[in-house]
């Protein structure tokens, strides 16, 4: 027997909080449906690796993602966040720890408020090659936020190709060359 619309609705009448409990459920199922089909279409978090272009120049609304970083002040790292500034000094080495020789460089960041914020930009020698700066060489990163401690207010890591869910291809640009040139898609 096919049911059609207007044998369904000349069959046995439904009480107002059934319906709309039934209402609820099917919107649920299409909600779950839709998430789905999203996922398997790889447009859901696998797909978070985007890359995102670098600004052609510094200026504080550029640093407006740092600068609500060190407001909110987090307890956990967070992706894709970008800070552009001028570097203090000559960027140092961090020898060996479990992830392998760091560069860290210094920059002053212009914010949006019009204060400067020292913020440290990490590259990870295995995976971003060594990263040099020069005393006042410009300096743009995008990679994942943190609160630092000390000198700087916060810092900008993984600035390399993404290496988990959530985050885009993350680089650094010194003196207008930018390290990774590109990340495999």
């Amino acid at each position: 027997m096919q049911v059609t619309q207007q044998s369904y609705n000349s069959g046995l009448e439904l009480p107002g909080a059934v319906k709309t409990a039934g209402r609820e459920l099917g919107e649920v199922v299409m909600r779950y449906a839709a998430v789905a089909m999203l996922l398997l279409s790889g447009a859901g978090v696998g797909s978070a690796q985007r890359d995102v272009p670098v600004p052609s120049t510094c200026t504080p609304q550029v640093n407006a993602g740092l600068a609500r970083l060190i407001a909110e002040n987090p307890r956990r790292n967070v992706d894709n966040v970008m800070a552009c500034g001028i570097a203090t000094q000559k960027t140092r080495v961090q020898r060996g720890g479990p992830h392998g020789s760091h560069h860290v460089t210094t920059i002053a960041a212009p914010l949006p408020n019009g204060q400067t914020g020292n913020v440290q930009i990490v590259t990870n020698d295995d995976l971003d090659g060594p990263v040099v700066a020069q005393l006042n060489d410009p300096v743009i990163a995008y990679g994942q936020g943190y609160i630092s401690h000390g000198l700087w207010a916060a810092g900008i890591h993984d600035t390399h190709c993404s290496t988990h869910p959530g985050a885009d291809n993350g680089w650094v640009v010194v003196a207008g060359v930018k390290t990774p040139k590109s990340c495999p898609k």
